[in-house]
């Protein structure tokens, strides 16, 4: 990240939102998680629900995001 670009003003850890995941379908499939450290993105976490682990990010479309 840019130097010039400042940091966020929020506290480290997850962000007070979450995105849930559907499937083409419509049926629940996970949840992304936004970390932050230091002002500044650290992590993307992506949990799923079921025994196969997916192998690329959801389609952004499927994603509806809940701020707390």
């Amino acid at each position: 990240m840019p130097a010039d670009i400042p940091a966020a003003q929020i506290e480290d850890g997850i962000i007070p939102a979450t995105g849930t995941v559907t499937d083409d379908s419509g049926q629940l499939f996970g949840e992304l998680l936004v970390w932050v450290s230091g002002g500044r993105l650290s992590a993307l976490e992506f949990s799923w629900y079921g025994d196969t682990a997916p192998t690329e990010l959801p389609d952004p479309g499927l994603v509806t995001v809940t701020v707390q």
